[in-house]
C-alpha cells in the first residue's frame, strides 16, 4: 500500500530513522568548536533552526549551552520537548522567528536552510537570524551549492524498528536551473504481514555558495567557509560542493 503527505508531520515518529546515521554528537563538537573560534560573546545560548527532534540541541545541552529550538511542525516540537524539556521551543517558519539580542550561537544543519524558499526566504532567514545574535555571537549551517546536484544523489538508510524492517530514501532533483529544489524522501515498512510505503516532496531553495555569502555579508556578518567536514575546521578549497557556512556579527555591533 502506497500513500502520499507530509512525513515530517504525519509520520514525525519515523524521522529519527531518516536521520539514524547522523553523528549529532560529531554536529555539537563542531559547533562548540567554530563557537570558540569564531564567536566572540561572553554567554553560551544557542538556537538551533529547524529543530526537528531536538537530537542536535540534546547534545548542545550536554556541552553547557542552555537551549532553544524553531520548528514548523508541532509535531516535531512535540518530540524536543519530551527530549528537552528545559528548552524554549517555537513552533514558526525560519523566515518568521523575531527575536533581539538573544543568543550566542544559531545552528541549521542538514542542511535545513535550504527550506527557506523562495532565495527571498534565505535573505529574511538570514536577516532575523543577525538581528537574534548577541554581538560577537555566530551563526553556522550547511549549504549544497545547486551547481554540484547530480542525479542518483539519493541517501539510503536500513534498519528494524518495532517488529518491522524500515527502508528510508532521501534525495535533491534539480531541473539545472531556476530556484527549486525538490527533496523527495519516501519510507517503506515491511513486516510479516504487509509492505506499506509513504512519499513525500518538499519544495526547497537552490542557491549558490558565492550568493549566500553575499546574502550574509549583506546581512552584515563576516563570513568564513568550511569544508562540511563536521571532524575538523578546514577551510573550504573551492572545489567541493558542500560546505558550512559560519557568520560571525561585529561585537561592535549594537541595535538600534
Amino acid at each position: 500500500m502506497e500513500h502520499s503527505g507530509s512525513l515530517y508531520t504525519d509520520l514525525s515518529v519515523y524521522y529519527d530513522g531518516f536521520c539514524y546515521e547522523v553523528d549529532y554528537a560529531a554536529q555539537a563538537e563542531f559547533a562548540e568548536r567554530a563557537f570558540a573560534c569564531f564567536g566572540h560573546s561572553e554567554g553560551r545560548a544557542c538556537m538551533d533552526l529547524a529543530c526537528g527532534t531536538g537530537q542536535l540541541l540534546a547534545q548542545m545541552g550536554a556541552r553547557g549551552f542552555t537551549l532553544s529550538g524553531l520548528d514548523n511542525s508541532a509535531e516535531m516540537l512535540a518530540a524536543t520537548a519530551v527530549r528537552c524539556p528545559d528548552a524554549e521551543l517555537v513552533l514558526c517558519d525560519l523566515a518568521s522567528f523575531s527575536f533581539t539580542s538573544r543568543f550566542d550561537v544559531i545552528t541549521c544543519f542538514l542542511y535545513s536552510l535550504h527550506y527557506s524558499h523562495p532565495v527571498a526566504a534565505i535573505r529574511e532567514t538570514l536577516l532575523r537570524a543577525y538581528q537574534a545574535l548577541r554581538p560577537g555571537g555566530v551563526i553556522m549551517f550547511d549549504l549544497v551549492d545547486c551547481q554540484g546536484i547530480t542525479p542518483h544523489n539519493d541517501v539510503i538508510t536500513r534498519l528494524e524498528q518495532d517488529g518491522a524492517h524500515f527502508t528510508f530514501q532521501s534525495g535533491w532533483r534539480y531541473s539545472g536551473e531556476g530556484e527549486e529544489l525538490a527533496l523527495h524522501v519516501s519510507i517503506c515498512r515491511d513486516d510479516v504481514n504487509d509492505t506499506q510505503r509513504w512519499t513525500d516532496r518538499h519544495v526547497m531553495t537552490a542557491t549558490t555558495i558565492a550568493d549566500v555569502n553575499k546574502l550574509m555579508e549583506a546581512a552584515g556578518f563576516e563570513v568564513t567557509t568550511l569544508e562540511r567536514d563536521f571532524t575538523a575546521l578546514r577551510q573550504w578549497d573551492e572545489q567541493s560542493f558542500n560546505v558550512v557556512m559560519v557568520g560571525q556579527k561585529a561585537l561592535a555591533d549594537e541595535e538600534l
